[in-house]
């Protein structure tokens, strides 16, 4: 009893400080692309900072281990640069509250397709109220007059996709952290996840490099994003996935918006309209029915 109780804490500290960080690089992210820097370098930037330093980590650990790269790439591409990519283009149009509120749908749609993977991940009633009431909540955050206008319609668009693909992959995440081990993962994944956007902002003709250059301060925030949301975030959340089920990951989305919410009011004088609160009510309340659903098991159906 000891020990379960000591590992379901440590699962909470790990998500905590996932929610915290990613909450926090989300607003960082948000301050570069109102700058200078194009959204495909805020996604590449701090992945390769963060690469460099789970290199450095895995190698002093022995934690390299060369049989766990093809599923670290697959993750870096999938799970962490398609979705981090297509939320930053969000922040081009939308606020960094809205952007943050449509992310955290995302665990939503792992509950609703890991009953596929894992024994511990049954679909329940808890979970369909709760996915019913995401989708309605994401739904209010579209239709609600005064949310989005105009072009902020295709920024949506592509934070909704980013959402949708994080959450489905992150069943993927979870087996993939229990057949080869969280360490050895991380830095072939966020190696993977800097390089994606790279490639593809120069196969699209995105200009990478600002005209004027990067000023100091911007470098000084690609590099803080990388060593704490990016490392730090993506190391716990592995770590998370390996130790607890996928329903208690999904939790880390309450954090988010929360951190994304109150830092835009207070960082870039965003407004809450009832819209976006009546959004968010409905999101987070399937968020916790989803949550809530979970119970943890030992077993998962393709682990192994």
């Amino acid at each position: 009893m000891l020990g379960t109780e000591t590992r379901r804490i440590s699962v909470w500290y790990l998500i905590s400080f996932t929610g915290l960080a990613w909450g926090g690089g989300g607003l960082a992210s948000k301050w570069l692309v109102n700058g200078s820097v194009d959204a495909y370098t805020v996604t590449a930037g701090p992945f390769l900072v963060a690469a460099l330093v789970a290199w450095c980590a895995a190698a002093l650990a022995g934690n390299i281990r060369s049989e766990a790269i093809p599923a670290a790439v697959f993750l870096g591409v999938v799970n962490s640069a398609i979705p981090a990519l297509f939320f930053n283009i969000g922040y081009e149009t939308l606020s960094a509250g809205l952007v943050t509120l449509l992310v955290s749908f995302a665990p939503v749609v792992t509950a609703g397709v890991a009953h596929l993977v894992f024994l511990d991940e049954a679909f329940n009633p808890l979970k369909g109220a709760g996915l019913v009431l995401a989708c309605a909540g994401v739904a209010a955050l579209v239709v609600a007059p005064g949310v989005i206008e105009g072009a902020s319609y295709g920024g949506a668009a592509w934070v909704i996709a980013g959402a949708v693909i994080a959450g489905s992959t992150a069943v993927a995440t979870r087996h993939l952290a229990m057949k080869h081990g969280a360490l050895a993962l991380i830095a072939p994944q966020l190696t993977a996840a800097g390089l994606t956007p790279v490639v593809a902002g120069l196969l699209v003709g995105r200009s990478l490099i600002p005209a004027s250059g990067f000023t100091v301060t911007e470098v000084a925030v690609i590099a803080a994003i990388g060593v704490v949301a990016s490392y730090g975030g993506f190391r716990a959340i592995l770590l998370a996935n390996e130790a607890g089920t996928t329903g208690q990951v999904s939790m880390v989305a309450y954090l988010i918006p929360l951190v994304g919410v109150t830092g835009g009011i207070a960082f870039f004088d965003e407004t809450l309209t009832s819209g976006i609160v009546m959004g968010a009510i409905l999101i987070l309340s399937g968020v916790m029915l989803g949550g809530r659903g979970s119970r943890p098991g030992r077993l998962a159906r393709s682990a192994g």
